[in-house]
């Protein structure tokens, strides 16, 4: 009725969002505000809304009964099983102004925006560091601020405590990759840009590259770059002519492990990328976005 009788909107006095009633404007101002009433009875994380809480009490029950039936991978949330159902079809709502990027959520393509102006909106409130993507912010202040919830408090949840310099941590994963300094052994090294733990020093040095996007191993035949020694060698193989994989039921050789599992589905009938207009089948994603540009 209200599409009829031209209502008075109400304005967000915080970020100016219009809202249709004052029961809406109320549940929005929630994400304004650092409140967090509900908290889980088993490891003590806290939320805003109720609704928060019951889909968090999924993790602790560790079942994930929506399943891909294209590729097998599983969720407990149906909402993540119908994002991951577009991104086999490439179908994208949202793209990016800058570069033409494809996106499924409004979120996903603003925090893609952040890459093209450099902004760092999501900021510790422990440390002050700054980051391009909420993600990498959360996984930053679990991994160097364990102790800390995200207002800056201490947390309520139980504790483990160092036998070696009694240090206290909110959660025992970060105790292990603590004592791990003691002993020396299973050290993990911290990404100072997105919070990712790696295995060794190496590791952490390849992987800055995805967020430097240098690229100093160079292929001497047509000058193109990687990231690491792997991916170059791999590109080698089309200049030299060698094919270390072989199909074991017809002798054809190939470059890459991936184009011989594809090939293997030649033999097995195995279609597991399905046209979600048509239900064809297809070996491979790059024939299925081909086959779905005649629609």
């Amino acid at each position: 009725m209200r599409t009829h009788t031209a209502p008075r909107f109400i304005e967000c006095e915080v970020c100016s969002k219009i809202c249709m009633t004052t029961k809406l404007l109320k549940k929005h101002m929630k994400t304004h505000t650092k409140d967090r009433p509900y908290m889980c009875n088993i490891c003590s994380k806290t939320y805003k809304r109720s609704f928060e809480l019951s889909a968090h009490k999924k993790v602790h029950t560790g079942v994930k009964n929506h399943i891909c039936n294209i590729c097998g991978y599983a969720t407990m949330y149906k909402a993540n099983l119908e994002i991951h159902h577009k991104r086999h079809i490439m179908e994208f709502r949202l793209h990016c102004e800058v570069c033409g990027k494809g996106f499924y959520t409004n979120s996903e393509l603003q925090g893609h925006k952040n890459v093209h102006t450099g902004e760092r909106p999501f900021q510790c409130d422990v440390c002050g560091k700054a980051f391009i993507y909420k993600h990498y912010l959360t996984t930053h202040q679990r991994t160097q601020h364990p102790d800390f919830q995200r207002d800056g408090r201490a947390s309520l949840s139980r504790h483990y405590e160092c036998e070696s310099c009694g240090k206290v941590f909110s959660y025992k994963k970060s105790l292990l990759l603590h004592v791990s300094s003691h002993t020396g052994e299973n050290q993990a090294f911290l990404c100072d840009i997105c919070g990712k733990a790696l295995t060794s020093n190496s590791s952490l040095q390849c992987h800055r590259r995805i967020h430097t996007g240098e690229k100093p191993f160079v292929c001497d035949s047509c000058g193109k770059g990687f990231r690491n020694r792997g991916n170059l060698r791999i590109h080698q193989r089309t200049h030299t002519g060698e094919k270390p994989y072989r199909c074991d039921q017809c002798g054809k050789s190939f470059t890459q492990r991936p184009t011989l599992v594809v090939h293997k589905r030649y033999h097995t009938g195995q279609r597991p990328y399905r046209c979600q207009l048509c239900n064809k089948g297809f070996v491979s994603k790059t024939l299925l976005k081909t086959h779905q540009k005649s629609h």
